[in-house]
């Protein structure tokens, strides 16, 4: 009876966490990116909710509540991710970046432009304040009030630690020579790349730990228990980290995979990444090639869903046909298959989010958005919602005749 319960409850858990997805919006490169979503599975029950116009500065999208957030020549637009329709716009004195993403942290969008970082308030899209800090070279993330970010500038290049809630003054900051990637975030520390150096700063003390790779970083990704990179020369790197940040002695691991890599992502040991080789899906432990797909070359970073059953996406293009394709590659039973969900014309540099609800949002080569959904009312929601529905009734039936048996026990026997 125990177990029974406890499985219902453990389906009742699943069920419910398909609906949520976990914060994207922070911008890390790592878990967050991660979603439970109950993203599209299958062509059939698959729809274009809505599409943006085009528009020829655009801007990396971000899902925030019920809404899209798109950030588009010099403005930031406040979109109904039901209708798709712009609910208000605010105004920058900048454009904004077409290829970095920007972060929300209570309820404020810190939104990156050339040289510029506007601070929005995602309530009623008023600008707070912006501050000049030099050429912006990576996606911002957030944690704690505070934003982290690299720019290059006359001697180089900095990775910055700035305080949000005081018009974003630097806390700390990392001089190097090297260009340094967006960042990532492993446990208490705050990691990123620069040149062949893994770099770890904790978030507790000002800090550093630098650790030699091999390879000259390009992405790093922020796993479970280990930190995933990307560098030029297509390999791929895995490390982990002791507790004060350093590389944990012998535990380096390197996978030759060609071309030029993606950032990975990675979620239950498979790690995803694309190449224009090819796309690839390997064993996160031994860093092994599990499957190849040499077909999808030139893929975009992946997308991860473990909210109806673990699946990658990719968005790849298909030659023969001038198009691009968005995949759906689905783990049965550790099979990996491959299907297509829906064709996009020019997925060229194309940017992706997906929301609370489960949308999925394409930014392509002409800025314009789609918003990808299962369909309201396909058969797979309705059996999904019966399915529910009947593990309720059957939970409380066993809990009823629980307290039942447990109190007709206690009634004196005459």
């Amino acid at each position: 009876m125990k177990k029974f319960v406890s499985l219902i409850i453990a389906a009742l858990y699943a069920a419910l966490l398909g609906t949520s997805v976990f914060a994207q919006s922070a911008g890390f490169k790592g878990e967050d990116r991660v979603s439970p979503a109950r993203t599209p599975y299958d062509k059939s029950y698959v729809e274009i909710r809505f599409s943006t116009g085009e528009a020829q500065t655009a801007g990396v999208p971000l899902a925030y509540k019920e809404f899209l957030i798109s950030p588009t020549g010099n403005k930031i637009h406040k979109i109904d991710e039901k209708t798709g329709k712009t609910v208000v716009s605010a105004e920058l004195s900048e454009k904004v970046s077409e290829d970095f993403s920007g972060a929300i942290i209570n309820d404020v969008l810190f939104q990156p432009a050339r040289t510029m970082i506007f601070a929005v308030d995602l309530e009623d899209i008023n600008v707070k304040f912006s501050k000049q800090v030099g050429e912006i070279t990576t996606d911002i993330s957030a944690a704690d009030d505070l934003i982290y970010f690299g720019v290059k500038n006359d001697d180089g290049y900095s990775f910055i630690c700035a305080d949000a809630s005081h018009d974003l003054e630097t806390v700390w900051e990392y001089k190097c020579e090297s260009p340094v990637t967006s960042a990532g975030l492993f446990g208490e520390y705050v990691i990123f790349g620069s040149g062949e150096k893994l770099v770890c700063h904790s978030k507790a003390e000002n800090d550093f730990k630098e650790n030699e790779i091999g390879g000259i970083i390009t992405n790093v990704y922020a796993g479970k228990y280990a930190v995933f990179m990307t560098a030029e020369g297509g390999t791929l790197y895995k490390v982990r980290l002791e507790a004060d940040g350093s590389a944990e002695k012998d535990s380096l691991m390197s996978l030759k995979i060609g071309g030029e890599l993606s950032a990975p992502a990675e979620s239950e040991n498979k790690l995803f990444v694309s190449s224009t080789n090819g796309f690839y899906a390997v064993d996160a432990l031994n860093m092994d090639v599990i499957k190849a797909y040499p077909e999808l070359k030139n893929g975009c970073e992946p997308i991860i869903s473990t909210g109806s059953g673990f699946r990658a996406y990719v968005v790849a293009p298909v030659v023969s046909e001038g198009k691009w394709y968005l995949y759906s590659v689905l783990d049965n039973n550790d099979e990996l298959t491959l299907s297509e969900i829906v064709k996009i014309f020019d997925f060229t540099n194309g940017k992706t989010a997906v929301s609370d609800s489960g949308i999925m949002y394409f930014r392509d080569a002409n800025g314009q958005i789609y918003a990808l959904a299962i369909r309201e009312n396909d058969i797979f929601t309705i059996i999904l919602k019966l399915v529910i529905f009947i593990a309720i009734i059957v939970f409380l039936v066993l809990i009823l005749r629980a307290w039942i048996k447990k109190h007709s026990d206690k009634t004196p026997k005459f």
